[in-house]
């Protein structure tokens, strides 16, 4: 095949294809030694198979012993997003992730260049981002040594991932690369990483290996018993409330929550990294928990008697600031079971697709609560506070005016960014737009595919 033969292919043929027109074969295009099989580059499968998991870009840094791969994107329907440090492109593949759900891919070269991936790597995992970090490493003929750069990278990034490999052969890339994407992006979601070996991505491998086919799980059906336990557990309560999550912003229950809440007549708070989720000029929303005092929401938490935690996760807010008693019945609604807390005792778990398992809820709770009270008290005295605020004139401005300035400025699907600190909780708290917090962003499912 001709060097405008390939190039042809390559701009004509949709992805996933290519293997079956001849793309990938080895660098000159030309067929080798009569009777020999043809081959590839290692480089150029690695690629394919991004392609083959819908990678549009590969942020990161190149280097010598990476050097393949980068040539290989650069011939691919990939763009190579080039950084000034790989800590930056690490947190640029997070971002990806959070707006896409999909998972974003970082790429460095050995040693010091894929340490400097670890804070956005670490940072990905707990913020539950699908992320694919991927290094050079030294060769297979030297990597038992001591060598020049040789550090135990796949040791180092394990404590930080949810899966930590080398690709000991190039053969082994397409069943590697589609584990890690599958790993990186199943609830819970995180990051993962894999070194290529400076061997192996140089290596020649035969033409006719190809990229997994890339199988979409299934929405999972929440349990007819655990919804009817849930059920009774509601029926039964005198004051329930709602937490949103990040794993409901993730899963696209926006609507789902609304639905359930308004069916009910529940109100409706969510955390930081849930904020978006449920709209705050709702009349059932009770705005965002966090703040480092007792603040104005805890005020529905400390009347309730069962919260509903919706795609809640331990890390983003400590349960004892909402059930310093433990004496809360919960119920805790996610694609996986609840982490261990003593002030987190969770009296029904139902694991699911949120969105069926929150309609299925709404079904079989026949009674519908009242959702003035607290919750018309908490948004008064928010809206006090947003009133004051306005009408500071002091210098520098404080927080309650520039909050409430841009609360003023901007709506209910745009995005604010916050830096971290005292900032986030202000501007989560009291803003009615969704916030991006430094690295950690905060986005309904409405605004992702926008943002994207």
């Amino acid at each position: 095949m001709s060097a405008e033969q390939a190039a042809s292919v390559r701009e004509t043929t949709p992805v996933g294809e290519a293997e079956s027109a001849g793309e990938g074969v080895s660098a000159s295009g030309a067929d080798g030694p009569e009777g020999a099989p043809e081959q590839q580059d290692a480089a150029r499968l690695l690629v394919r198979t991004l392609e083959a998991e819908g990678v549009e870009y590969v942020f990161g840094i190149p280097g010598e012993e990476n050097i393949h791969f980068v040539h290989a994107l650069n011939e691919s329907s990939i763009r190579y997003v080039l950084v000034r440090h790989e800590q930056g492109a690490a947190f640029m593949a997070e971002i990806y992730g959070r707006l896409t759900g999909r998972a974003g891919v970082a790429s460095a070269t050995l040693g010091p260049g894929a340490i400097n991936l670890q804070l956005g790597v670490a940072d990905a995992t707990t913020n539950s981002t699908p992320v694919v970090a991927i290094s050079a490493q030294v060769g297979l003929d030297r990597i038992y040594k001591e060598s020049h750069q040789i550090v135990d990278l796949v040791s180092l990034f394990r404590p930080i991932t949810k899966w930590s490999e080398l690709a000991p052969t190039a053969e082994a890339l397409p069943e590697m690369v589609r584990k890690a994407f599958k790993t990186a992006q199943t609830e819970r979601p995180g990051a993962v990483y894999l070194a290529i070996p400076e061997d192996v991505e140089s290596a020649k491998v035969a033409a006719d290996l190809k990229p997994l086919k890339v199988n979409v799980v299934r929405p999972q059906e929440p349990s007819a018993s655990q919804i009817a336990r849930a059920a009774d557990v509601i029926a039964l309560a005198r004051q329930p409330i709602i937490l949103a999550g990040h794993g409901a912003a993730r899963a696209g229950a926006g609507g789902a929550l609304v639905h359930f809440s308004e069916r009910l007549g529940l109100p409706v708070a969510t955390t930081f990294n849930g904020k978006g989720v449920f709209p705050d000029d709702h009349r059932h929303a009770l705005g965002a928990v966090g703040f480092m005092r007792h603040d104005y929401v805890n005020f529905g938490f400390d009347e309730a008697d069962v919260l509903i935690a919706v795609g809640y996760e331990l890390q983003e807010f400590d349960p004892v600031k909402i059930n310093p008693a433990a004496d809360k019945k919960i119920i805790h609604i996610h694609q996986f079971p609840a982490e261990v807390d003593d002030h987190y005792p969770v009296e029904v778990g139902i694991q699911g697709d949120l969105s069926r398992s929150l309609h299925a809820l709404a079904e079989a709770v026949h009674r519908r609560f009242d959702v003035n009270g607290t919750g018309r008290e908490i948004r008064r005295l928010m809206g006090e506070e947003l009133a004051e605020g306005a009408v500071e004139d002091g210098f520098p401005l404080s927080p309650r005016r520039i909050v409430a300035d841009v609360r003023a400025a901007m709506g209910r699907h745009d995005i604010v960014l916050a830096d971290t600190g005292a900032r986030p909780f202000c501007t989560s708290r009291g803003t009615s737009a969704n916030v991006l917090v430094g690295a950690e962003w905060y986005l309904s499912d409405e605004v992702s595919p926008r943002a994207a």
